[in-house]
């Protein structure tokens, strides 16, 4: 598992791969700031999940409830990212020779899977930085009050957004994983990834509104949005997790046990 771990982390480490996600980084925190207050609304402060207001953003968590809030648009993006990321590398060929270096199939996964997440970890904490920087020079012409944003309920309020979205991209990552080796094709994949996380569950949820009690990319997103009116974010977080159990079952087993012919 190290090694694969070790393997996946230099991939990521490479002068493009770096570049490409510091721009896209830096691109999201001053977008998703500017959105995020720019749509907020001057009713009371309440749940996170009914939407943005000034007096809430005003409060000690503020500036990292600004970076939650900007993550949840990003979901589709995340998840196809991933799901390219675990099917490239039977599109590629290169699974032989990393099973080679590996062999233990179950190890060389989890160790891919880790990589991702250490490397995906490490950025969101710059991005809840850069975000909650951007959101500290914008909230004043919002009307967003940021004098409690430096308190030390503003850092627990801080630890405990950043945890609540590497969750989020955990559970991301591993459905991803599950769609990229049982298609084993980066064009499958994406098409998959894109349709199902996209069109289908939000169109079904526009004609059936309690699919957002069963679909795990809408579970998913009442999760780190704080809960819906029609989901609590702690039964989201359960019902999302038994998905995201069976779909690590499901790509362990599946890589465990087909055949490797590419």
């Amino acid at each position: 598992m190290i090694r694969s771990f070790q393997f996946q982390l230099r991939v990521l480490w490479r002068r493009r791969v770096l570049l490409v996600t510091a721009l896209t980084t830096l691109v999201f925190s001053v977008g998703a700031a500017a959105l995020v207050l720019a749509n907020a609304t001057d009713g009371p402060a309440g749940l996170r999940g009914r939407g943005a207001t000034v007096a809430g953003l005003s409060e000690a968590g503020g500036g990292t409830e600004v970076f939650l809030r900007g993550a949840s648009f990003t979901g589709t993006f995340l998840f196809v990212l991933f799901v390219g990321a675990f099917a490239v590398d039977f599109g590629r060929g290169t699974v032989r020779t990393m099973l080679l270096r590996q062999p233990n199939r179950i190890r060389l996964l989890l160790g891919k899977l880790a990589g991702l997440l250490a490397y995906a970890a490490a950025w969101l904490a710059v991005a809840e930085v850069l975000t909650w920087l951007a959101a500290r020079v914008l909230a004043p012409g919002q009307d967003v009050s940021t004098t409690s944003w430096t308190s030390l309920s503003a850092i627990g309020s801080g630890l405990v957004d950043y945890v609540t979205v590497l969750a989020w991209i955990a559970g991301y990552a591993i459905l991803a994983m599950a769609i990229g080796v049982l298609t084993r094709s980066v064009p499958i994949a994406l098409g998959i990834g894109l349709a199902w996380s996209g069109p289908i569950e939000h169109l079904t949820q526009n004609a059936w509104p309690d699919a957002v009690r069963y679909f795990p990319g809408l579970l998913l997103e009442s999760f780190v949005a704080g809960g819906t009116a029609e989901i609590t974010a702690a039964r989201a977080l359960l019902t999302v997790s038994g998905y995201v159990a069976a779909a690590a079952a499901i790509a362990a087993v599946t890589f465990a046990r087909r055949d490797v012919t590419a």
